[in-house]
């Protein structure tokens, strides 16, 4: 692995100045934080997410440069109208950031009460395992994060390589976890969509059509963020845990998203160092990633 350091703000402000940047999942959080660095660096940001309120609120605190659109990014048709009016009202699209994600079963770590546990515990929306049951037997597991955390990158980048190939390329980075390469025992729903994350972008990365059209895509895997998803959990307050801040994640981000050559790299986040894993992966693989004709 290659530690990756963060771009100067000459660099990154040469690089995004003046171009039209969408984050998912921006009215908090590492997605806040992105917009607000674009932001600052000349960008023209439009934050998405589905609580108005806490848009409005990003946007005052940003300023100017940015805009938002509410919409349910699980959603095909609400992806299709956040793109078609992004491109007809701001300009075309040349940044995308996939970062929208729910992770319901992590709230069974963030309660010390054991009788909230338990109750917690024996309900699929937080444990897919559960024997919880209706009149008509063992009830169905609730699988809505893989509409948020899956389906939403799937839309998204179909969306944004369709409208950046028509002017020439773009940038695409999507948000995945540190549970996109390791097992989360306590969390095997959320660590499913993770892992299906990255093997979306990088199969999607590869195909020649994308490469030809101009289009990069990268993904960053951040480790312990401390966010509101970690609230309450033991691991976000202990002095020996490395942890990042949204900030960091969000250099991150701009790092993937100027970087020369970054179609196809991946890049983890713990603390405030980043590393790009990709290239190691790739020669670990060797002779097991085939090429596209031998399948």
């Amino acid at each position: 692995m290659s530690t990756i350091p963060r771009p100067s703000q000459d660099t990154l402000r040469k690089a995004i100045n003046n171009q039209v940047a969408i984050i998912t999942g921006a009215a908090r959080g590492i997605g806040f934080a992105t917009a607000s660095l674009l932001a600052q660096n000349g960008a023209r940001v439009v934050l998405v997410d589905l609580w108005e309120d806490d848009l409005k609120s990003a946007c005052a605190t940003i300023g100017p440069p940015s805009t938002y659109q509410v919409c349910d990014v699980s959603d095909w048709h609400q992806q299709v109208a956040l793109f078609d009016r992004v491109s007809s009202t701001i300009g075309p699209i040349d940044l995308l950031v996939c970062n929208a994600a729910v992770n319901p079963e992590i709230a069974l770590l963030q309660t010390s009460n054991a009788a909230t546990y338990d109750q917690m515990n024996s309900q699929v929306l937080h444990n897919y395992l559960a024997d919880e049951r209706t009149l008509h037997g063992l009830q169905r597991p609730s699988t809505k994060l893989f509409d948020i955390n899956v389906d939403s990158v799937v839309f998204g980048l179909k969306l944004g390589i369709h409208s950046m190939k028509s002017h020439g390329g773009g940038r695409i980075v999507v948000v995945g976890s540190a549970a996109s390469y390791v097992p989360v025992s306590s969390q095997p729903l959320y660590t499913a969509t993770k892992h299906a994350v990255l093997g979306l972008v990088r199969s999607t990365a590869q195909i020649r059509e994308v490469a030809q059209s101009g289009v990069s895509i990268s993904w960053v895997a951040p480790w312990l963020t401390l966010t509101s998803m970690v609230q309450g959990l033991e691991a976000a307050s202990h002095p020996d845990t490395l942890k990042s801040s949204p900030e960091d994640v969000a250099w991150a981000i701009a790092s993937a998203a100027v970087a020369e050559s970054g179609n196809g790299k991946g890049y983890w986040v713990q603390g405030r160092t980043v590393s790009e894993v990709e290239e190691a992966y790739g020669r670990l693989a060797g002779e097991l990633i085939l090429p596209e004709n031998r399948f």
